[in-house]
């Protein structure tokens, strides 16, 4: 039994260091996401502040764009973008 000690704690601190990796990998993916919601709310401030173009904007959400009626369009996104402002 003394013979077999060795190996059995290599092989299960190897399983324990396997797992313990995908656990942090996990739990890294969890932080590193945002809700549909929050990205919405940060685009439409971005858009609004205009860092984003209104063409860009409508493309990523699929609203309404023309070109021939820009202002149309801009009224489509800021009524889009009203439900998602900050209280």
């Amino acid at each position: 039994m003394r013979d077999n000690f060795r190996p059995n704690v290599r092989l299960t601190t190897n399983i324990l260091m396997v797992i313990g990796t995908f656990l942090i990998a996990f739990n890294l993916s969890k932080i590193s996401t945002e809700s549909k919601a929050e990205q919405r709310r940060f685009d439409c401030a971005r858009f609004n502040a205009g860092a984003i173009p209104l063409k860009n904007f409508n493309e990523k959400y699929e609203i309404f764009y023309s070109e021939e009626r820009p202002l149309r369009s801009s009224e489509v996104a800021n009524s889009f973008c009203r439900y998602y402002k900050a209280i």
